[in-house]
């Protein structure tokens, strides 16, 4: 009877013993899984068709077959709207990668959710999630490979009142979105740069989120006055017409780490890359970099993306900067960094920093200013028109004073008007 209770009990610590182990395996598959959300202008399985050979094939073979024990990765295609998958997945932590490419090749107009790791993305998630840039892609840049884009500041050649920077004031402006380096935050920046802030010297202020070729035909017919372009986008879709366009801040020839951009551009920008989150080891870090870096145009999945390579993640400070001045990033309370949703029209008038001297009308005014002033918004874009208005005690003093100076300077009435006139518009 003793031995029959012996026996028993091996029985059930044997099967304690498989189920524990059992236990340990399945907790190691799923910690030994990478998950790569990835986001292209195309649909669901046109991302997964383009992106997955790259960063779930690719991947496990050159780097989750050397690992031990062995790594997979699995490519996911996110939705990059701010309050949807990309975030959820990363705070639910389902994303370990995070990865956006714009095409090489030509294209044209999309109606898509933002890109969640353009620029100035990189550095949001950089700072919000603690991760880490870890390489940025090589673009095919007409015969010349480059690590960077570039703003284009443009106008029509045509429109003789716009000849400088400075001129662009009490003009219609259109831009991307806010995430964007290209179509909003590095012109944001440019502009300020110059002395002007949209949103109290343009007239109003367009946001097209990434339907480029609206906008740049607004441009074109007139109903707009000067957009943010992307470099590489113009110049696939409107290269034929770019001799129309006259191009603010011009630089011609700009060099960027050492290789000469082979366009005229207003101001290069770091370009599109891929973040990686801090719960990776940085021995797989090393080997994920190393294994992109070894990629090169002849790779079948390098193909599909019209990517020439990858370097090092380059620097992505100058696009935070210009994310924390525009007012897209911000700290919480709490002291965590966040940034704006670039798709949601409150979020977008919560970034309004207002120069000093100057207040933000309430939301709801917001929404009417551009019907009040008589410039229509079209549908499914988002206005403002000068939502940073002087401060009244500020526009009491320019009153006195432009009175004042009428008195003492000469009771002359155009002067009169001419002062009246330009208090009334500040």
């Amino acid at each position: 009877r003793n031995w029959k209770g012996v026996e028993s009990n091996m029985h059930l610590i044997h099967l304690v013993w498989l189920l524990v182990t059992l236990a340990i395996a399945l907790s190691h598959a799923e910690e030994h899984t990478i998950v790569v959300g990835g986001w292209l202008p195309q649909d669901v399985e046109g991302i997964t068709r383009t992106l997955a050979p790259v960063f779930q094939d690719y991947l496990t073979e050159a780097v989750g077959s050397s690992m031990d024990p062995p790594v997979k990765f699995v490519f996911k295609p996110v939705d990059m709207d701010e309050g949807s998958s990309s975030r959820r997945f990363i705070s639910e932590q389902g994303l370990d990668i995070l990865c956006n490419f714009f095409y090489s090749g030509a294209f044209v107009s999309f109606n898509f959710r933002g890109a969640d790791t353009v620029p100035g993305s990189i550095a949001c998630k950089a700072a919000e999630f603690s991760w880490i840039p870890l390489v940025t892609q090589r673009n095919i840049v007409g015969s010349s490979v480059s690590g960077s884009d570039a703003l284009v500041v443009f106008s029509l050649l045509n429109n003789t009142a716009i000849r400088k920077v400075e001129d662009l004031k009490d003009k219609k402006l259109a831009c991307g979105y806010l995430l964007s380096g290209t179509t909003y935050l590095h012109g944001y920046q440019l502009l300020l740069d110059h002395g002007l802030h949209i949103f109290r010297d343009m007239t109003q202020v367009r946001f097209y989120g990434a339907d480029y070729e609206s906008y740049y035909q607004a441009v074109l017919r007139g109903e707009l006055d000067v957009g943010f372009a992307t470099s590489s986008w113009l110049t696939k879709t409107h290269n034929d017409e770019i001799d129309q366009l006259r191009i603010h801040d011009r630089q011609s020839a700009p060099s960027y780490e050492g290789q000469v951009y082979p366009s005229a551009v207003s101001r290069l920008t770091p370009t599109y890359g891929v973040v990686v989150s801090d719960r990776l080891s940085w021995q797989i870090k090393r080997k994920i970099l190393a294994a992109l870096e070894n990629l090169n145009a002849s790779h079948p999945g390098m193909k599909l993306m019209k990517l020439a390579g990858w370097s090092s993640s380059v620097n992505y400070g100058v696009s935070m900067i210009a994310a924390e001045n525009s007012g897209v990033a911000y700290q919480t309370a709490e002291g965590a960094k966040m940034c704006r949703d670039p798709y949601d029209r409150l979020d977008i008038w919560t970034s309004i920093k207002c120069p000093g001297g100057y207040y933000k009308v309430d939301y709801n005014m917001s929404t009417r200013q551009c019907e009040l002033a008589g410039i229509p918004c079209p549908a499914g874009v988002i206005c403002f028109c000068r939502p940073c208005l002087l401060k009244p005690q500020v526009h009491l003093e320019l009153q006195l004073r432009c009175l004042l100076e009428v008195l003492v300077v000469s009771i002359h009435l155009p002067h009169a008007l001419i002062c009246a006139i330009e208090t009334i518009q500040q």
